[in-house]
């Protein structure tokens, strides 16, 4: 009898009860949606690749995260509670590959409820290649001029090769590694000084970052300057003898470090003719004495030797020139 009655009860107007049921459900959900709130995080990502392939190319360094929870709940929601994470270890070739983005969320954020998370882009298109390493010369990256009148003889490296790391194709086109700048401004000595690489590539690692020693060595240019009309100067020639005629101007190529070189002024010593030999008048080849520092060399000469003829002094011009030596003497006297 009771089990009679509740069953007419339950089958009285059941379209109605129904209809109700169904309109609680839905408030009960739409009071829930309403207390739900919504906002985008970006979240930096992470390229997992511990296998023989790594990423090359331009990649994504971060991704959008939409975030629903509770409106207290989603203000607490940092963007260090969640990260964003692709993983290459299971590929070994070459080639483009669309690769899932995976989501770990804090403990902290496990325990809300409700909370849902959503990618905007669930999936990353990648390029990837083969991992290679080898060896690469370091280059020194000189700027500026030394000093005027040297130049760079040699810079050493050490190490004098360094090894890198990265995509094969990247790796098989690289060459050598450029250092930092070297300044060797007005630079008159050798000298040392440490510095680094610089980082041209970011899919290159440089398995040794340094710093390097750079030892610089600096040399005086050479250089070659030529004298014209350089006269003669006579040693030991006879009181009673006179050269006929004028001597030849002579030339001369001197080489040499351009420090000392470019601004040398030639003595008047440089090019002699002893004539301590010549006791009579006559005609004579004798060959000419070059005095010149001995950080220069005599490249090239106009005369090895030279044709003189002497004759015997007139006895005026002899009188004449004993006077005023003896003149030269008495006002040094006085």
């Amino acid at each position: 009898m009771n089990t009679k009655h509740l069953r007419d009860k339950i089958l009285d107007k059941w379209p109605a009860k129904v209809i109700c049921l169904i309109i609680a459900i839905f408030l009960y959900f739409f009071h829930q949606a309403s207390m739900i709130d919504s906002k985008t995080i970006v979240v930096p990502l992470e390229i997992i690749e511990n296998g023989i392939v790594m990423h090359m190319g331009n990649t994504p360094g971060s991704v959008s995260v939409v975030v629903r929870a509770g409106e207290e709940t989603i203000k607490s929601v940092l963007p260090s509670d969640i990260s964003a994470s692709i993983c290459l270890d299971t590929i070994t070739q070459k080639g483009t590959y669309k690769i899932p983005v995976k989501i770990t969320l804090s403990e902290s954020l496990m325990a809300y409820d409700p909370f849902e998370v959503k990618l905007k882009d669930d999936s990353i298109t990648i390029d990837v290649d083969k991992k290679a390493i080898k060896y690469v010369p370091i280059v020194p990256s000189v700027v500026g001029e030394v000093a005027h009148g040297y130049e760079i003889d040699s810079i050493s490296m050490s190490p004098s090769t360094v090894e890198i790391a990265g995509p094969e194709s990247v790796v098989n086109a690289t060459e050598q590694i450029y250092t930092t700048r070297l300044n060797v401004s007005n630079a008159e000595i050798n000298f040392s000084t440490e510095t680094s690489y610089q980082k041209l590539n970011k899919l290159l690692t440089v398995l040794d970052e340094g710093p390097f020693k750079a030892e610089v060595t600096i040399k005086p240019q050479a250089m070659e300057r030529t004298f014209q009309g350089i006269p003669i100067e006579i040693f030991n020639l006879d009181d009673s003898l006179e050269i006929k005629d004028e001597l030849p101007s002579v030339m001369i190529k001197l080489s040499g470090t351009m420090p000392v070189l470019e601004n040398y002024i030639l003595s008047k010593h440089a090019v002699q003719l002893n004539l301590k030999d010549v006791t009579e008048p006559g005609e004579y080849e004798i060959p000419l004495r070059y005095v010149l520092p001995a950080n220069l060399q005599l490249v090239e000469k106009s005369d090895e030797e030279i044709t003189v003829t002497v004759i015997k002094k007139s006895e005026k011009k002899a009188e004449s020139e004993e006077a005023a030596a003896n003149s030269a003497d008495e006002a040094g006297v006085q």
